[in-house]
């Protein structure tokens, strides 16, 4: 009887074993749902990468425009600042131009005081107007007795002078101005023969 139990609790265990194993069918079928499900998360993952590569292309494209906008307004900048330095020193180069004019009118009124007293006032107060260029960066050409340049100046007749003066200036009419490298006024100039 032993036996028997024994017997009939091992193909109870068999049938129970063979009921809990799946079969081939059932395999294939668990499988298929498998396969189903990661190709379901595959498409989903896929579509998730597209997308990001899509935001990874729009930020590198809207990435490249601004490092194009922050070069065309680094250029903007420069272009203001220099306008704005080009500007002013034409400003400036006006009103030293116009100074130009009032210091010529010194150098003939100067001319004409006789009274040694009133030259002095009048030194005076030429030296301030001469400090006042030299603020704007106007410097007088000195040319008496140099040898003409015509980058510098404007020969309005020449004369004879002697041997030693030929080609240098011998009368100043008008002196010259230059600010900076930059000449303002020609210095016009009588030039010996």
């Amino acid at each position: 009887m032993k036996k028997e139990k024994e017997v009939a609790e091992e193909v109870s265990a068999q049938q129970t074993a063979q009921e809990q194993t799946p079969s081939a069918e059932e395999k294939i079928a668990t499988l298929e749902k498998q396969v189903e499900q990661l190709s379901q998360e595959k498409e989903k993952l896929t579509k998730t990468v597209a997308r990001l590569q899509s935001s990874a292309d729009k930020s590198d494209t809207y990435l490249n425009q601004l490092v194009a906008m922050k070069n065309d307004f680094e250029s903007y900048k420069r272009r203001m600042k220099f306008s704005a330095e080009q500007a002013k020193a034409e400003g400036v180069q006006s009103v030293a131009l116009k100074l130009i004019e009032i210091a010529d009118t010194f150098e003939i009124a100067r001319k004409h005081i006789a009274d040694e007293e009133t030259l002095k006032a009048f030194e005076m107060v030429h030296q301030q107007f001469v400090q006042v260029l030299h603020g704007f960066g106007v410097v007088e050409m000195d040319v008496k007795g140099q040898q003409f340049d015509h980058n510098t100046m404007n020969a309005l007749s020449q004369m004879d002078y002697g041997e030693e003066n030929s080609g240098k200036v011998v009368e100043v009419y008008k002196n010259g101005y230059t600010m900076g490298e930059k000449i303002l006024r020609y210095a016009e100039v009588i030039v010996g023969a």
